[in-house]
Formats: structure tokens, sequence, C-alpha cells
């Protein structure tokens, strides 16, 4: 799947959508089930890793190690780094990122515990992270965060746009999951989607869009259960012409989304790729410790030193 010299670079936004459940961003994401129907996404289910909490899974989406490996088990861990990350690898490559998240992430990136006066919009260094901004508080609108990474992007042209917005956590901590206000957070999202991705789009972006965790019905999540685990993994590539094109090669035999045992369940139709590449039809990760390297193998920089 990697990019070669000939082809212009490819480009991602990667948007992990806080504590949404697979089966909540199906029924109610009514854009990005539309673009399923009209076969321009793919979608399927990951089964998130344990204890299903958030920075634990945090540092599982861009490490690619499960958290008895990378160590960071729970949610109090403040200021703990990680040693080693997709931004890092990325940036190995020449490769540039520009992230708007929770302050967790500058935490988990930085060692530093996070200053909301000193580290608003601050570069954690040896990352390659180009631009940021950082949020704090957990009410931070999800329609606020979008249009700082639309800032971000406008300003900075990554290679990696990392955005993760809370809405539905908030929601799901607050309500519970079986509640309308969770179901509202997840069309809110849609919504803002459908006016977003068609601007990334048009820029050469394409947009893999996930969850750290799910929820319960009893306004939390950390265990084994199925709704606490299962998330949503779509996928929706730039239609072939606009701008950005990848050019004709095929996808590799990369070591995310190989044959064999796997903890996703696909939900659409299986398509046969074909002779041309057709970037719906690439391998996706099967495994949330897959998405940190299938990112790396997607923009090319898969080869990178750890």
């Amino acid at each position: 799947m990697n990019a070669s010299s000939a082809e212009l670079p490819r480009r991602l936004v990667l948007l992990l959508a806080d504590g949404l459940r697979a089966d909540t961003a199906r029924d109610y994401m009514g854009y990005l089930q539309a673009l399923q129907e009209a076969g321009r996404a793919r979608a399927c289910e990951l089964r998130c890793e344990l204890p299903s909490l958030s920075r634990p899974l945090y540092a599982t989406v861009i490490n690619g190690e499960p958290p008895l490996v990378h160590g960071i088990l729970g949610n109090g861990q403040a200021g703990q780094a990680l040693p080693h990350h997709l931004f890092q690898r990325l940036h190995a490559q020449g490769l540039t990122s520009a992230v708007a998240a929770y302050h967790w992430f500058h935490e988990l990136l930085s060692g530093e515990v996070f200053d909301p006066l000193r580290h608003r919009d601050a570069l954690p260094p040896g990352t390659g992270i180009v631009g940021a901004r950082w949020y704090w508080e957990d009410d931070y609108p999800d329609s606020h965060l979008l249009a700082d990474a639309e800032s971000l992007r406008q300003q900075h042209a990554p290679s990696l746009l990392f955005i993760h917005p809370m809405g539905p956590d908030l929601a799901g901590h607050q309500h519970g999951a079986e509640s309308p206000a969770y179901a509202m957070s997840a069309r809110k999202l849609d919504m803002l989607l459908s006016q977003l991705l068609p601007r990334w789009h048009a820029a050469g972006y394409d947009l893999l869009l996930t969850s750290d965790h799910g929820m319960n019905a009893d306004r939390m999540h950390g265990g084994p259960l199925p709704v606490e685990r299962l998330v949503p993994l779509i996928w929706v590539p730039h239609p072939a012409g606009e701008a950005g094109e990848s050019g004709s090669s095929g996808p590799g035999a990369g070591s995310a989304g190989t044959a064999g045992s796997s903890d996703s369940t696909d939900i659409t139709d299986s398509t046969e790729i074909a002779t041309h590449w057709d970037p719906l039809a690439i391998p996706l990760p099967q495994r949330q410790t897959d998405i940190a390297g299938w990112v790396l193998d997607y923009l090319g920089a898969a080869d990178g030193p750890r």
C-alpha cells in the first residue's frame, strides 16, 4: 500500500470520535451511511483493546500497542509520554502532521502535564507536528474543534490531520448510551462532516473515522462488554479525479488488513480489487492496534524508524 515516487503524495484525515459506539454510528450518522450506500465509503467494526478507557486507547491508536505493552493503563497517568508514536515516524520520513485534540494527547506526546495557559497551541518537540490546537474542557463543542482542525489544515496542508472530538463521550457520560442526547451527538457530528468532508476531498484528503471505545447505558465504559468495545471504522477516500489523486499503483500486502483472525467484522459487501488501483478496496485495519501502522503505510512512511 506504499505510495510510489511517481504518485502525488497522499493526505489523510484521521478522526477519532471519542466514545462513539459502532451501532450508534451505523444507526444515526445518515451522511456517512449515504456514502456507503452510494459505494463511496466502507465501514466495519473494530473491537477496542482493554481496558476500554480513553487515555490507554488514545495511546494505542497513535502507538500501535495494547495498553499492557505501552503501559498507559488508566486515565490518571497525567504527563506520561509514549516512547514512540506515528507522528514521530511520519516526521522521520519528512511528512508533517497537524492535531486538534484533547489535552491528554499533548501529554502523551510531550511528557508534560498540560497547562492551558502555556500549551494551548504548543507543538510537542520532535514530533513533526506543525500546527496544534488542544482543548481541556470536555464540553468544548465538536463544531468548534472541527473548525480549529480545518483552520490548521488550511494553514499547514499537513500530510496527516488528526482530529479528536469529544461530543459522543460527553453525552454518554452525562446521559447514557441509550439516551436521545447520545444519539444526537452522533447526528451532530455527522452533520458537521457533511460540511467538511467535501472540502477535504477537494483538497485531496481521505478520511478514516474510528473511536477509542464504546459506551454503556450506565454512563461508563472500561470493561469487555460489546457495547463498550465495538467501535466504527469508516473509510471514505476522495473520489477519483479530484485533487490529490494518488495514481494507479495497487495496494501492497502490508501488516494492516492481512488475512487471518481479526477483531473486525465487515458490514459492507466485499469488493474485488480491480487491476487499476481502487482506494475504496484497499485492506483496512483489522484491529485497533493496526491503525497506527495502517496510517504510516498509507502515507508511505511504514519503513521509518521507530
